[in-house]
């Protein structure tokens, strides 16, 4: 997803993306580390907002300006700003003026809009760079479903998600799988959005693109371990049940002590 597309779509994100799943297990993490806290690829601030709530001071990084005026406005409601830093920045290339972060995270799959292992490989080194002796890092990735990627490219749209706007107009997003790279390991979505007014009259429709990366369990733990980092924990879901193949893959590791 470029920054264009992220500019049609921010005004939807919030809503589209109301998760609260993975806070809690964030939270207990922050409690482990402290401050500061990078949030990589923080978006319009789901995970960040509420760990600044909780008195952490966060340091927040995306591509996207559109989606971090987004967040911005939500830190300056929330009489945040006095923790809260954000850095437009490619999550694979940035040099922020700390280099002393006790936790960094990559939440909600984020890392797999890194389309190859070059931009993969460099995001996880800045990550280190930018991590203490010791810090912890936690990526959120999904787990390759075979089935998943059995699937062949389509033409149709399937309902994926509803939801209201708060000037009352609701929202079909639709998806499908638009391509399919095996050999690089890339799959492009088209999300659908159709707004409807209180008529049932649709008001506006947009497509926006979506390209991620899928990353196999040896590939993920061999890009941590080769770029610093000791694994420590791996999980299937956020209550810490144990990696074994499906659902998320929840990697925790660390910068070696040096």
């Amino acid at each position: 997803m470029s920054e264009q597309d992220y500019v049609d779509f921010a005004e939807y994100y919030d809503l589209d993306h109301a998760l609260t799943f993975d806070l809690d297990f964030y939270l207990d993490y922050a409690r482990q580390t402290g401050s500061p806290i990078l949030d990589l690829a923080c978006g319009t601030g789901r995970v960040l907002i509420p760990l600044a709530e909780a008195g952490y001071e966060l340091h927040g990084v995306d591509i996207s300006a559109n989606m971090l005026a987004v967040c911005r406005g939500a830190v300056q409601a929330q009489s945040l700003a006095h923790r809260v830093i954000l850095t437009e920045a490619d999550m694979a290339a940035f040099d922020l003026p700390r280099k002393e972060f006790a936790m960094a995270l990559v939440a909600l799959r984020s890392f797999m809009h890194l389309l190859t292992c070059e931009r993969q490989h460099s995001c996880l080194r800045s990550l280190h760079e930018h991590l203490r002796p010791g810090g912890m890092l936690v990526i959120n990735i999904i787990a390759p479903d075979p089935r998943r990627l059995a699937l062949e490219p389509g033409e149709s749209f399937a309902v994926a998600r509803e939801f209201d706007l708060p000037n009352g107009n609701h929202v079909l997003r639709k998806q499908r799988l638009a391509e399919h790279d095996r050999r690089s390991q890339v799959r492009r979505f088209e999300f659908l959005f159709e707004e409807f007014d209180a008529d049932g009259r649709l008001v506006t429709s947009r497509i926006v693109p979506l390209q991620t990366r899928y990353i196999f369990y040896d590939e993920m733990i061999d890009l941590l371990e080769s770029t610093g980092f000791q694994i420590i924990d791996v999980f299937r879901d956020y209550d810490k049940n144990a990696y074994d193949g499906t659902g998320e893959m929840i990697v925790v590791a660390q910068r070696a002590e040096t």
